[in-house]
């Protein structure tokens, strides 16, 4: 199983309703597509490398599992569902899972998932697409997304209300595409093709954005990925090409300033009291 962001927003209440429209239409083709072409389990090996996997770890999103482990038990929110392959993750992990996105047909494609992985009895949806409509008036120990907040041009007030929605001595994790040098930007502009399926709406957000997010909380840690790696799913039956790519980002990444150059940024905002 190849594991892609392909995750859709889990919209603030203030975004225009056009804007809404245009994001659920996009992303109810997205998963209705994806849908047809068939839910699998998840892989013997997926179920392994997603589970307590350690620190330093090259992959953001083995990383992002590892500020969530361990998770059995806990009560998680989960901003824009997408197609299910974090809900699957979540609730094979033992994670009470309340999931919500503004597609239904995301939100089918999650229940779809859950339910071959076997792990319905611990999954709530919700079809919305404000944070503040899901699942009234419930806090939770975690928050979390999977290139979610990017969707979003109000993530200041945002922050408050996730903040709020935690649980102390919760924590709020998000994996985001991320923009910082200009220079990299013109570079992308001139490449006639892109990389990653990305609707009109959505841009990359930068460090300012996520410590602007990070005010409302009482603790920030942030971790940078994909530099050449960015370019494997071009080619995503070339796992031995990712893991490659992967690696030499870890070593580059370690050289100052290379983390400007970064297009993934996994970030965790905690709650203490």
């Amino acid at each position: 199983m190849t594991l892609a962001p392909g995750t859709s927003p889990g919209v603030a209440h203030s975004l225009d309703p056009a804007l809404l429209e245009r994001e659920r239409e996009h992303f109810d083709r997205h998963y209705a597509d994806e849908a047809s072409q068939g839910v699998a389990t998840l892989s013997d090996y997926d179920r392994v490398r997603y589970t307590n996997p350690p620190a330093d770890t090259i992959f953001p999103r083995e990383y992002y599992y590892h500020l969530l482990s361990p998770i059995k038990g806990k009560r998680v929110m989960e901003i824009a569902a997408g197609n299910g392959i974090d809900a699957a993750i979540l609730t094979h992990n033992g994670a009470e899972l309340s999931s919500y996105d503004l597609s239904p047909e995301s939100i089918a494609l999650v229940e779809e998932r859950c339910r071959v992985n076997g792990t319905t009895g611990r999954l709530r949806t919700q079809v919305t697409g404000d944070f503040d409509a899901a699942f009234v008036g419930e806090t939770f120990d975690h928050i979390v997304g999977y290139a979610a907040l990017h969707h979003l041009p109000d993530t200041d007030t945002l922050a408050e209300r996730v903040y709020e929605r935690l649980s102390p001595g919760g924590t709020a994790v998000f994996a985001e595409p991320v923009l910082n040098s200009k220079l990299l930007g013109f570079a992308r502009r001139c490449v006639p093709f892109a990389i990653d399926d990305m609707t009109d709406d959505e841009r990359p957000l930068t460090d300012a954005d996520l410590r602007r997010f990070g005010e409302s909380f009482d603790g920030m840690h942030c971790r940078y990925f994909q530099l050449t790696s960015r370019v494997w799913r071009l080619w995503p039956n070339r796992w031995s090409l990712a893991v490659a790519l992967h690696k030499l980002d870890a070593k580059l990444l370690k050289l100052p300033l290379m983390n400007r150059l970064a297009t993934v940024c996994v970030v965790s905002y905690t709650r203490e009291r």
